[in-house]
């Protein structure tokens, strides 16, 4: 009598098939992703109000090109990318498309909840508005994809088992040589 899960093992796969590891002592995250994602999103968006209230910037207020000096420099710059840093080392992979989120939800509350606008200034046009979300979005998302490279380096470079790509491996090569002409 044989035992099924000898022969279950001794089964060959193809080539390209990667065995999924389904055994939870491997899962290095803290959480599921839709916690990781909720939890990056508030954090990112206490960073972000507190960062532009710290510099004393208010991106929704426009008076002239007095309003261009070096706080709204940081805020339009430094401020987002270190906020995607942030969403990417919290949620892990994929935070650079998460981190297009907290700069835009923030900039359109913050733009239609505007009641007040000191003397010698006016809420920006619309498409200057639109310009300047969709600016704070890019660097947002820049700062996500180096958090996922912190992450990466964190753990998946010591650790090659850490994460499997999502992909198939590529088939062998079969010893075709494509530098030989035929």
């Amino acid at each position: 009598m044989t035992d099924n899960k000898s022969e279950a093992e001794s089964v060959q796969r193809p080539i390209g098939t990667v065995k999924k590891d389904t055994s939870s002592e491997h899962t290095n995250s803290w959480g599921p992703y839709w916690l990781r994602g909720i939890v990056a999103i508030v954090v990112a968006l206490a960073m972000y109000h507190f960062g532009l209230q710290w510099l004393g910037v208010h991106l929704e207020w426009y008076s002239g090109i007095s309003s261009y000096n070096g706080s709204w420099i940081v805020a339009m710059s430094l401020l987002p990318v270190m906020t995607g840093i942030l969403i990417g080392m919290i949620y892990g992979f994929g935070g650079k498309y998460l981190a297009h989120f907290p700069p835009a939800l923030f900039m359109l509350y913050s733009y239609q909840s505007t009641t007040f606008v000191p003397d010698g200034s006016h809420l920006l046009p619309w498409g200057l508005w639109i310009v300047f979300v969709i600016l704070q979005m890019e660097f947002c998302a820049v700062g996500g994809f180096i958090g996922e490279i912190f992450i990466r380096r964190r753990y998946s470079w010591d650790n090659p088992s850490f994460r499997r790509a999502d992909s198939e491996a590529l088939p062998e090569d079969d010893g075709f040589d494509s530098s030989s002409k035929q």
